[in-house]
């Protein structure tokens, strides 16, 4: 086994150091990542760079690869539908002429109401509760007209919803609280209930695990509901997720440097 890994994080020295920005095509950099044990990835990297280091390295974290092509509501949909967990029925749409025209000819598949969601925008900016047919026309004209979107059966969350956060084999998590409101988004005024439902919390987090080991996410936000006595629905998978409910920035990192400590020894220990 390899004795070193590689880091391209100045604030975080492993047994092997590189700049974030190191130019990868130089034969000692390829060497370097190639006997490596694993590679801690820069904080921030294109596309380009990932793909070029993860085809050099054995192992690396975090694993990117869903968040790069499954990025959007519309994607995430359908790696929910190929992994097998439960999550709301779904009809994606290529664009808002698409479903017009769709909804112009059908009733939606699940009656009223129903959710429409952009394809991207968090916050729930781009997601609408519609209850009758006339409401659909004006928020079509809300979103981009050169994008896909989706249309989902209504899920009753009975006021609250789960953010689980996962950082490697740790999470956060806890409830927000909308009060009975479609919206349970922090910044829509939900409140935060890190100690509440915790049978359901237990099961959330469960959940979140098992998927993340089988979709290779390791930093993620997931949303999940409980509508019933079965298994949590997976709403979404936020990338770029608020830090309010596990403390701010400082906390955040925290759990990233925790979980990136337990990676290396895991690798080092083989």
């Amino acid at each position: 086994m390899s004795s070193y890994c590689v880091s391209f994080r100045p604030e975080v020295e492993l047994e092997k150091n590189l700049p974030p920005l190191a130019r990868i095509e130089d034969r000692e950099t390829i060497d370097l990542l190639r006997n490596a044990a694993g590679v801690l990835l820069p904080a921030h990297i294109s596309p380009w760079r990932y793909e070029t280091i993860t085809r050099l390295a054995h192992k690396w974290f975090p694993r990117l690869e869903i968040q790069l092509h499954s990025r959007g509501k519309t994607k995430q949909a359908h790696l929910f539908q190929k992994l097998g967990v439960r999550h709301p029925q779904t009809l994606v749409f290529e664009n808002p002429r698409k479903l017009k025209d769709y909804l112009d000819l059908h009733e939606p598949p699940w009656g009223y109401p129903f959710v429409l969601k952009g394809d991207l925008g968090g916050g729930g900016e781009t997601v609408f509760p519609v209850y009758n047919a006339e409401q659909t026309g004006g928020y079509l004209k809300r979103l981009p007209q050169d994008s896909p979107l989706l249309i989902q059966k209504w899920v009753e969350h009975g006021g609250k919803d789960l953010r689980v956060v996962i950082y490697g084999d740790h999470t956060v998590s806890y409830f927000r609280v909308g009060e009975g409101r479609f919206y349970n988004n922090v910044c829509r005024g939900a409140k935060l209930d890190h100690h509440g439902w915790p049978d359901l919390q237990q099961k959330g987090v469960a959940a979140v695990l098992a998927f993340s080991k089988l979709a290779g996410i390791d930093i993620a936000g997931y949303d999940l509901m409980f509508p019933d006595e079965g298994e949590p629905v997976f709403i979404e998978v936020n990338f770029h997720f608020g830090r309010k409910g596990i403390g701010g920035t400082k906390e955040h990192q925290a759990h990233v440097l925790r979980a990136i400590k337990t990676w290396h020894t895991r690798i080092m220990t083989g």
